[in-house]
């Protein structure tokens, strides 16, 4: 069976369906490559410090404090601004600090949860989310959100920052690599 028959049936708007097919799938195109919101967020360069203080009502006891200190990372990756982010944590750690600083609000929430809630993050900024607890456990991210999008978890991991001339050499070596690998493809192919 072929659509001939029906494609046929059809010449009166053949011109008209075929316009409508390019816009459908204009329209699709336009949908799927549109402005916005990704959040993503991760967790990275925790440390335990343990602290040893000599009590002052006996110098023969001492007591010990724990230190915990975490980065949270929040990150806008699309190419539209996120307004009123939501940071949830488990709970309320004993500080908190943001960078960039901006006109965050940091509340406590139902069950104890602490809600960091920034106004606005831009297209490829990165907001850092430092937290220090002593003598509590450390709290985990309990949701990520916008009025546009849901938070997305991703492995974050700080690396070291080379030079300029480290990274010149690593480009121009691998623009060597691809053009030669371009030459033996072409030569294989006897050109």
């Amino acid at each position: 069976m072929t659509l001939s028959p029906f494609w046929a049936y059809l010449d009166p708007i053949q011109s008209e369906i075929i316009g409508l097919a390019f816009t459908l799938i204009a329209a699709t195109i336009f949908w799927m490559f549109r402005p916005r919101v990704k959040l993503i967020y991760g967790r990275a360069n925790n440390s335990i410090n343990h602290v040893v203080l000599p009590d002052p009502a006996d110098e023969t006891k001492s007591n010990s404090i724990e230190i915990y200190s975490e980065k949270f990372f929040l990150q806008n990756m699309g190419r539209k601004p996120a307004s009123d982010v939501e940071f949830v944590l488990s709970h309320y750690p004993t500080d908190i600090g943001v960078w960039q600083p901006r006109n965050e609000l940091i509340k406590e929430v139902a069950k104890g949860n602490c809600m960091i809630t920034i106004p606005k993050i831009a297209p490829q900024e990165l907001v850092i989310i430092d937290c220090v607890y002593i003598n509590l456990r450390a709290a985990w991210i309990s949701s990520v959100k916008c009025s546009e999008a849901v938070g997305k978890e991703v492995p974050f991991q700080t690396v070291r920052r080379f030079p300029n001339w480290v990274n010149l050499t690593f480009l121009g070596l691998a623009l060597l690599g691809c053009a030669f690998l371009i030459q033996l493809v072409l030569k294989m192919l006897g050109t």
